[in-house]
């Protein structure tokens, strides 16, 4: 339903962003790089349809001296987005000044109603950053502690994270607490007792990865949250892994602070993320890098990096287009489809273990990651790759060892095929 936010925020992208979105994403249609008559929104493809999803395939630029699997790193764009980008930097660039003094402001704001309405948020409650490092950074070290405050973190976070929190203990005198995260949850209660089972009268944030790097779990948000505002505590979420990978909307997750890199499941350029907050909270929390030219609760203090490459940030019109395009229920369900495809042809051969609950509908993901017995994680990627081109990364880490497998969109079931042929070799 089109309510007076959806309107308004659709209103002001046809005055001040759509005609850049016109003249720029499609040149793409001249090279025959554009989704427009090959994606209809999911509808009524199946997740197993390979003649549409080679098709996807041939949207992207895809390796051909070695098979990716570790696209969890960051995402490859489709080549319309490409095309926009390159289009858009040949634009500042022959504008220079005159750009950046003149047009940069409404490009970026016509951007950030982009993405909030994507993300179903108001744009008043969302900055650009660089990455989800920097966003959590910036919550962290402008976070308003005192000494004796507690927050609790998962013990599978990513390490930015982790670091930034220990700084914060060391400057602020701020206690940690760490919920131990089961590989195998029976339940989603399990992965909620986690963190609620530390809440005490001292807690102030828990912070929660949405969707795990390292396995490719998914930890329930929102029924977290629900808990944590009850007893008084606020919510921070690592969306990095999750948007645009799994089908949902800021308000869904309770949270008060999300932040999220737009260059892994979006798709786009590197170079932009975002850091959401409730507007309530926006006044208290300091900037990263002073800011004296918006007000205390102005979004945009956060936004202050110095001189920045915009057209990335432009290129965020493309990228959802083309996301929208497929549409997220279908993305997340043959992202999902492709991990299971290879997971269940080697999860009973002997020595090989899957370090993710990959059966489990609330808490799986493209993401997985399998060991084999009598191999350390570097091992297992480095022969994956010297001996069969399958490019992987390797997890070694306190909570999970193994190797972690990320299949993309454009991933065809005869790359994965390889894959399985090799860890059956590898496990005789």
């Amino acid at each position: 339903m089109l309510n007076r936010r959806t309107f308004i925020q659709n209103t002001m992208i046809s005055s001040i962003g759509l005609s850049l979105v016109n003249s720029d994403h499609l040149m793409a249609n001249q090279v025959n790089t554009d989704s427009a008559s090959l994606c209809p929104e999911g509808t009524g493809v199946q997740v197993n349809d390979e003649q549409y999803w080679t098709k996807i395939r041939a949207l992207f630029n895809v390796p051909t001296q070695f098979i990716n699997l570790e696209n969890g790193y960051f995402s490859p764009q489709p080549k319309s987005t490409m095309a926009m980008h390159q289009k858009r930097e040949d634009y500042i660039n022959t504008q220079t000044s005159m750009f950046m003094r003149k047009e940069q402001a409404t490009s970026i704001e016509a951007s950030r109603i982009s993405l909030a309405h994507f993300l179903d948020c108001p744009s008043v409650e969302l900055a650009f950053t660089r990455n989800t490092t920097e966003s959590m950074n910036i919550l962290i070290a402008g976070y308003d502690w005192k000494v004796g405050d507690e927050v609790i973190i998962g013990n599978q976070d990513y390490g930015s994270m982790v670091d930034a929190f220990h700084q914060a203990a060391k400057r602020y005198g701020i206690v940690i607490k760490v919920a131990e995260i089961p590989l195998h949850p029976e339940s989603e209660d399990d992965l909620v007792r986690a963190y609620t089972s530390l809440f005490s009268s001292q807690t102030r944030l828990v912070h929660l990865t949405h969707l795990i790097n390292l396995t490719g779990q998914v930890i329930p948000v929102a029924q977290i949250a629900d808990k944590a505002h009850l007893a008084g505590v606020e919510v921070s979420v690592d969306a990095a892994h999750s948007v645009a990978h799994l089908q949902f909307t800021i308000p869904e997750l309770k949270a008060d602070y999300v932040s999220a890199s737009l260059h892994k499941w979006l798709c786009n350029p590197l170079g932009a993320g975002f850091l959401w907050m409730k507007q309530e909270h926006i006044s208290r929390i300091f900037p990263l890098t002073a800011d004296g030219e918006y007000p205390v609760n102005d979004i945009r203090k956060f936004e202050h990096q110095g001189t920045r490459p915009i057209h990335t940030l432009e290129t965020i019109h493309e990228s959802i287009r083309f996301h929208q395009k497929i549409g997220s229920k279908l993305k997340q369900d043959r992202l999902r489809f492709l991990m299971r495809y290879w997971v269940t042809k080697v999860v009973d051969l002997p020595r090989i273990k899957i370090n993710s609950p990959y059966l489990h509908d609330y808490s799986c993901s493209a993401i997985a990651n399998v060991a084999i017995e009598g191999y350390t994680p570097a091992k297992l990627s480095d022969r994956l790759f010297a001996e069969y081109g399958i490019f992987t990364v390797a997890i070694d880490h306190p909570a999970v060892q193994g190797v972690r497998v990320t299949p993309h969109l454009y991933t065809s079931l005869e790359e994965l095929d390889k894959l399985v042929l090799a860890l059956k070799q590898m496990a005789q």
